[in-house]
């Protein structure tokens, strides 16, 4: 599995509205897409107590494949350079996805943490113990839980989609609110 982020940052005085009808219009257009297990359209307003106004989809892909049709197909991510520009693509490898109780459709915030995996040591000797405690607080409001490094920085990823309301002030935690989840069953 794979997992992948671009965001688009919006000026202060952005009409966040504008992202939220987009969504609404478009965002079930990746409803089913091949080798998707989700793609969360989510966004962060300043008027909430984010640093910046953004608009951030995090995706998770079963496959390579169904992420190469994304990234390189008509109907994919070719909307996002048309409409915002081609803008850098954040990638990890998922080492694992732990499903919550709850469905992905009643998703209403994701929030991500990194972690730096310990210098000189094998990720087989200490990704677990970084990746454990996190992955087994599941609870009634989880959607789902994954870790997923960046090879190229030996960092983890911790993400967790979930039921509650989004936090968007914690200086330690990046959240979002979740306007929209593609699944593929």
């Amino acid at each position: 599995m794979y997992a992948m982020q671009y965001a688009i940052n919006l000026p202060a005085d952005y009409d966040m509205r504008t992202i939220r009808d987009r969504v609404a219009a478009t965002g079930r257009l990746m409803d089913d897409f091949a080798g998707l297990e989700f793609r969360a359209c989510l966004i962060r307003e300043k008027a909430r107590g984010a640093t910046r106004n953004a608009y951030a989809p995090f995706y998770v892909w079963r496959d390579i494949d169904g992420m190469r049709s994304f990234c390189w197909g008509e109907s994919g991510y070719s909307s996002i350079v048309r409409d915002f520009g081609r803008q850098p693509i954040q990638d990890w490898t998922v080492a694992r996805l732990v499903p919550g109780p709850a469905p992905y459709a009643d998703a209403r915030s994701l929030t991500m943490s990194t972690v730096q995996l310990p210098e000189g040591e094998a990720p087989s000797r200490c990704l677990d113990a970084v990746t454990r405690p996190f992955l087994t607080r599941t609870d009634s409001q989880s959607v789902t839980r994954l870790a997923a490094v960046d090879i190229t920085t030996w960092t983890v990823v911790l993400v967790e989609l979930s039921c509650r309301p989004a936090e968007q002030t914690d200086p330690r935690l990046t959240g979002y609110e979740v306007l929209h989840v593609s699944t593929a069953r």
